[in-house]
């Protein structure tokens, strides 16, 4: 297996130096097709801690021509057991994922939930079937994810009204209207006072608002404030495509993606 463990040292260096992160690339539907660069090899998977029983896994797709792009998720522990949130960019990532859980961890992975409907997001959703993990998003997830040629979940979480909230494994999910995609939703841990916003979440102090191909550009903004009143005590957030980062993700993500005035 090809893996990288970082430590937890390295964490507290992503959060103070989020607002110095560069410009990051945007990634439409047609770009997520190729994988090739000549001489760029695909990163490992990595692990990092992020706090009391809380794990980031980060996995990586080659991407012209800006190379390797990272996908975030968590790994939360739950007793003898542990929960995975999203899977990594395809099924061969995301079994490393789960191998590290059960033989690293020493906590299998039982379940899992999906935040969005795209391939950063359920990409590995064959793999996590085939190893007998308990699959888990909304309705309409489940419906976009048909619909663009992903693998449903297995389980239906009973959450589609704005601003609603359920508890799962411990764990405080979200719907905060649509912005990245109209299905994204939010996870709270609030041991650690950790948010994995997702996609939602823009990286760093970007002036970019990535992929938009899905996005509900009148209700982002919105979007993202719901989730930052939700939660107010979370102070370290987690976007997919960049370093865990202060509230100050929250809020920039709210402000670029303000709907601009004709």
């Amino acid at each position: 297996m090809r893996y990288t463990l970082i430590g937890i040292s390295l964490l507290l260096g992503f959060v103070f130096l989020s607002g110095c992160m560069h410009q990051v690339p945007v990634l439409s539907q047609q770009s997520e097709q190729s994988t090739h660069i000549e001489g760029v090899a695909e990163k490992p998977v990595e692990f990092v801690k992020l706090g009391t029983g809380v794990w980031m896994h980060t996995g990586y797709k080659v991407v012209p021509p800006w190379g390797n792009i990272r996908t975030n998720g968590l790994i939360i522990e739950r007793g003898d057991y542990s929960v995975l949130v999203d899977t990594a960019w395809n099924d061969a990532q995301t079994a490393e994922i789960v191998a590290w859980a059960k033989d690293t961890l020493q906590k299998p992975i039982r379940a899992s939930i999906h935040t969005h409907a795209h391939s950063d997001k359920m990409g590995g959703m064959d793999a996590l079937h085939m190893l007998g993990v308990e699959t888990f998003a909304t309705d309409l997830t489940n419906r976009l994810a048909i619909e663009r040629g992903l693998m449903p979940a297995k389980n239906v979480l009973n959450i589609s009204e704005i601003g609603s909230q359920i508890e799962w494994e411990g764990l405080t999910i979200l719907y905060p209207g649509g912005g990245h995609s109209e299905d994204n939703i939010v996870v709270n841990e609030g041991v650690n006072n950790i948010l994995f916003g997702g996609c939602m979440i823009r990286p760093g102090m970007t002036t970019s608002l990535g992929n938009i191909d899905d996005a509900n550009l009148g209700y982002w903004s919105k979007a993202v404030e719901n989730a930052a009143n939700a939660f107010p005590d979370s102070q370290i957030v987690i976007p997919s495509h960049g370093k865990p980062a202060g509230r100050e993700i929250l809020k920039n993500t709210a402000y670029i993606a303000r709907p601009k005035l004709d």
